[in-house]
């Protein structure tokens, strides 16, 4: 079994700061999908924040279709990001002092079978 190729998801610029979802490295971030990059004017990195966890738990199913990317990201009117991710939870990331939070969740398009447990 292999998973379709995530969203592409726009990149969301706010104050000069140009947001993007980054891949995940399992080496260096442990994982898969559920990062964000903030880029400067001259495209170099100046942070990354893990935005959710997303571990590989089933042993028996191939890692990339366990992970779990960005559906939609966009600027709340307070400023702060807002992120859904595949399974349809939503994350509001306060880029100033990076920190996340959990909030609630929308309609999944689907059912992969692959809730946390």
């Amino acid at each position: 079994m292999s998973r379709i190729p995530p969203p592409k998801v726009a990149p969301v610029v706010v104050d000069g700061i140009r947001y993007a979802q980054r891949a995940g490295d399992l080496a260096v971030d442990g994982q898969m999908g559920g990062m964000l990059a903030a880029f400067g004017a001259g495209g170099e990195v100046l942070w990354t924040l893990k935005v959710y966890d997303n571990r590989r738990l089933i042993t028996n199913l191939e890692g990339d279709v366990q992970d779990c990317f960005f559906r939609s990201m966009s600027v709340d009117p307070d400023g702060r990001l807002r992120i859904i991710n595949e399974r349809g939870a939503i994350f509001l990331v306060d880029v100033t002092t990076r920190s996340v939070t959990a909030a609630g969740e929308v309609a999944r398009p689907f059912d992969d079978g692959l809730r946390a447990p």
